[in-house]
């Protein structure tokens, strides 16, 4: 019953997605910017892989 009520709005949705070009389109980053960008970024996430993995395999220390 859902999807019979948002159907049309998707599918009018996708034709506005569609629509934008010419002077109404942004200007892209530049290699450079986005190398760094996305560099950094997975720099990141493989940083927290990294913690995650080091915080859920140590072992407890047993006391004495």
């Amino acid at each position: 019953m859902r999807f019979l009520i948002a159907a049309p709005v998707v599918l009018a949705a996708r034709e506005a997605w569609s629509d934008h070009g010419g002077p109404l389109r942004t200007a892209g980053w530049s290699p450079l910017t986005a190398a760094l960008v996305f560099g950094g970024l997975a720099l990141l996430a493989g940083m927290l892989v990294v913690v995650i993995v080091a915080l859920l395999s140590r072992r407890d220390r047993p006391s004495s």
